[in-house]
């Protein structure tokens, strides 16, 4: 195969293979290089006459198998392969799932349609009923008005009789009684020949109501207690007044004429309008056997419903019809009056018909549309094929350049740069490359869209192309990153940094220039890492992560920067890296060693220690806590360094036991987050204990506030836990967390420790001094100890006295000790305490 290929293309071919497929009758390509695609084509035509003439078959093989050279093609089988039965199920299965939507779908409209059309029925019955019962509720109290009108006129005429003149008064009477009221026109009162004899409007006064309907059957009937209704007028156009009378007792029970009241058509009139929410809706009165008093007047050409048959007269459509009674159960009113409210069914499910013809008409379509949708997407599976062929053809470009820039892609400037290092090597001229990185690329594509991001790439590839040289290499990478490859700079490398940093401002100050995106105008930046190389001394994968480290140090200053990289850069990192390696083998290589601070009392006497890691480094030497635990938090290592702090304490704790001057001391071990967080946390401690044989109350642990921001109830449980076997803990660098006083006074705490931030200042800063007296107010009220840490001079520990404050830690007592200092020190307290005046 190295016949067919030049020797710069042969890492281009490597690539290429890993993607190349073959099969018994041709060669799928699936990505090639242009550069090579005609050697390529030449070995497909070598490979196609081999395995025409029966020499060998390629297939597809895994990785790391042998190709076959004795194996020949197998004849095609006319039956369906295993692929054609699996697509013609799958076709299948597709037609299945749209019938079944479609049923769905024609099944949930049926559905939604019969409910609204119930709904519509319901509601609209519910309405006309209660217009009915408004109607109801005018009418009857005017009714009762009318007979409370007519009975106190009967009442009290005897009376007006006996008085002189009483003509003219009661005139006058039934005047001011008449204008009173509202809705009731006129009173009468006439006698037995049917001859008014007084009433409210004078106008009548030569009127003859012998023939009124009224008069007629009070005279027939002799009931002097019954209320008579006149007849409905024959014209229901027009409104007529509502009369009503009752026989007046004359001598001997004779007939002595009638009181008349009539109700004003207007009231009613109006009264009936004013229930007619909708065009089509009639309201009516009538007797109960169908005689109409009167309708709404603005029907708009409805029809009059009958009112017991729902049927508009002459039109033969048919209405939902409301009906009340009045007045019901009264026996002093000799007719019942029926109220009638209606609509026009055919109006009033309009909107329902029209809304089920047009989901009719949508399901229709969407049943149509989608069938041939299917239909179309079938065909084109099957032609997918056919065109799949045909696109692996241009797939070739994929494999080595960017899609959306068309710049080589990382696979063809990985080969160009090893090209340019072999070529750097024989001619001893520096390269360069150049890490680019759009800044606040991201905030672009949020705000205004992938698309206008892709505008902008484009336009960058473009102003990179043109900075640089036609050997030269621009390549994208990915995202918003680009790599500019720079050849056949100066020897010298100070020349050829010159060199690169002419080079990258003009690029810098290129992408700085203003973009045309669309309509819209866009300022961009550019921060840039840049780094010399020559022949092989570094790898590709180095050189490129230079650059990156040095385009974050451009980021880093304040971005739109170039910076070339510095090996400071890569020491600070190989030292971070060497660091992480050391700090995992100091607890197996007994590198880590334990110093103890003294907690003093107000009365000098040292109750305990803190224990204080240190690691012993053999070429760092003594490493402070604070250059690597946050690391061992990082990678992890706090839980070994953690458990091998707890054990070393707690066998220091039975180390002390025997020995009366130091039996006494606690040791504070600090826990942290992570180490706590276990589940077999309390397991541990508890084995810690029972291993080494020491006391449990002789051990504290110290917690910080961090701990408390989430799982509050596991915390209390552990912690309760260990405090039923005696263990002791306290509450560290309290007051520079997250805790609450609502968990605080359920946490099993015996000690607060006020941090050392706020003892530094708590002389001079009035902030401090109160933030430490509350802390020690809230012990108090807590019933917790109290211990300041941080104390450097007397002033802070006679305020903290003053204060309430009994315990003490800091470098005004002690720094931490190693192991025989402490002890030492413990001594020689002792014997100051014991010599003390008491």
């Amino acid at each position: 195969m190295q016949g067919y290929f030049a020797d710069g293309e042969l890492t281009i071919l490597s690539e290429f293979t890993k993607h190349l497929r073959v099969g018994p009758s041709n060669l799928h390509l699936a990505y090639a290089c242009p550069a090579t695609l005609s050697h390529l084509q030449q070995m497909r035509s070598a490979l196609r006459a081999e395995a025409s003439a029966g020499h060998f078959c390629y297939c597809c093989v895994p990785p790391g198998a042998q190709w076959r050279r004795d194996a020949a093609p197998e004849p095609p089988t006319p039956s369906m392969t295993a692929p054609q039965r699996t697509k013609n199920e799958h076709f299948f299965q597709q037609w299945l799932i749209h019938a079944m939507v479609l049923f769905a779908l024609a099944g949930f409209i049926g559905f939604t349609q019969y409910e609204e059309y119930h709904r519509i029925d319901t509601q609209e019955h519910e309405r006309l009923t209660m217009q009915a019962e408004i109607v109801e509720k005018n009418l009857t109290p005017q009714l009762n008005l009318t007979k409370q009108v007519i009975d106190s006129v009967i009442d009290e005429l005897a009376a007006w009789q006996a008085q002189g003149d009483h003509l003219r008064q009661v005139n006058h009477s039934l005047k001011v009684i008449n204008n009173a009221l509202i809705g009731i026109r006129p009173i009468l009162v006439i006698g037995p020949d049917g001859r008014l004899v007084a009433g409210s409007d004078a106008s009548m006064s030569s009127d003859n109501f012998h023939q009124n309907d009224c008069f007629q059957k009070a005279m027939r009937l002799a009931d002097p207690q019954l209320l008579h209704l006149s007849a409905p007028p024959g014209n229901t156009a027009v409104p007529a007044a509502i009369t009503l009378c009752r026989r007046i007792s004359g001598f001997q029970g004779s007939f002595g004429g009638i009181v008349m009241v009539s109700l004003a058509p207007a009231y009613f009139s109006d009264l009936l309008d004013s229930v007619r929410y909708a065009r089509d809706v009639v309201s009516s009165i009538s007797r109960e056997d169908g005689q109409l008093y009167m309708v709404s007047s603005r029907q708009s050409g409805a029809g009059t419903p009958g009112p017991l048959t729902g049927m508009a007269p002459g039109t033969g459509k048919k209405r939902m019809v409301a009906e009340r009674l009045v007045p019901s159960g009264a026996a002093t009113f000799g007719t019942t009056l029926r109220i009638a409210v209606s609509r026009d069914t055919e109006v009033l499910f309009a909107p329902w018909r029209h809304s089920l013809y047009v989901q009719s008409v949508l399901f229709g379509l969407v049943a149509v549309l989608s069938t041939l949708g299917l239909l179309i997407i079938q065909k084109r599976h099957r032609l997918r094929r056919v065109e799949r062929k045909k696109t692996e053809k241009q797939i070739q470009q994929l494999a080595f350049f960017d899609q959306l820039t068309k710049l080589p892609n990382r696979i063809l400037l990985l080969d160009r740069l090893k090209q340019a290092m072999k070529s750097s090597l024989r001619s001893g001229n520096h390269g360069a490359v150049l890490f680019i990185d759009l800044d606040n690329f991201k905030t672009l594509n949020d705000t205004l869209g992938h698309d206008m991001g892709d505008l902008l790439l484009n336009q960058v590839a473009r102003r990179l192309v043109l900075c640089v040289r036609a050997g030269d290499t621009v390549a994208r990478l990915g995202g918003d990153e680009f790599v500019v490859m720079l050849t056949d700079l100066h020897m010298n490398a100070e020349h050829a940094a010159a060199q690169v940093d002419i080079v990258g401002n003009k690029i810098r100050k290129e992408l700085s220039q203003t973009y045309r995106l669309n309509q819209l105008t866009h300022r961009s930046t550019s921060s840039i890492g840049a780094t010399l190389f020559m022949g092989n001394l570094t790898s590709i994968d180095d050189l490129l992560k230079q650059a990156d480290l040095a385009m974050y140090k451009s980021k880093a200053v304040g971005r739109n920067a170039l910076r070339f990289f510095d090996p400071a850069m890569e020491v600070a990192m190989l030292e971070r890296a060497a660091l992480e390696t050391d700090l995992r083998d100091a607890v197996p290589c007994r590198q880590l060693i334990l110093h103890y601070q003294p907690q003093i009392d107000h009365t000098g006497r040292v109750t305990g220690v803190e224990a204080l890691v240190r690691w012993q480094h053999p070429i760092r030497g003594l490493v402070p806590p604070g250059d690597f635990i946050p690391l061992a938090e990082e990678i992890g290592v706090i839980l070994p360094l953690g458990q091998w702090v707890l054990e070393t304490a707690c066998t220091q704790l039975l180390a002390w036991a025997g020995r009366p001057d130091m039996r006494h001391l606690s040791i504070a071990v600090n826990v942290s987050v992570r180490q706590f967080n276990q589940e077999d946390f309390v397991d541990q401690v508890l084995f810690a204990l029972a291993s080494s044989g020491a006391d449990p109350r002789r051990l504290k642990l110290e917690l910080t506030e961090s701990l408390l921001v989430s799982d509050v109830d596991g915390v209390i449980a552990k912690m309760s836990s260990l405090k039923a076997h005696g263990v002791g803990f306290s509450l560290d660098d309290f007051g520079t967390g997250y805790s609450s006083l609502a968990y605080l006074k359920r946490l099993p705490l015996d000690q607060l420790k006020i941090d050392k931030s706020f003892v530094r200042d708590v002389i001079h800063d009035p902030s401090d001094a109160s933030i430490a007296k509350t802390i020690i107010a809230l012990a108090r009220s807590l019933n917790i100890a109290v211990i300041a840490e941080g104390v450097e001079t007397l002033a802070q520990r006679d305020f903290l006295a003053r204060y309430g404050c009994r315990a003490y830690q800091g470098y005004f007592f002690s720094r931490p000790l190693t192991l025989p200092d402490l002890e030492a020190f413990v001594q020689r307290r002792c014997a100051a305490t014991a010599t003390a005046p008491s």
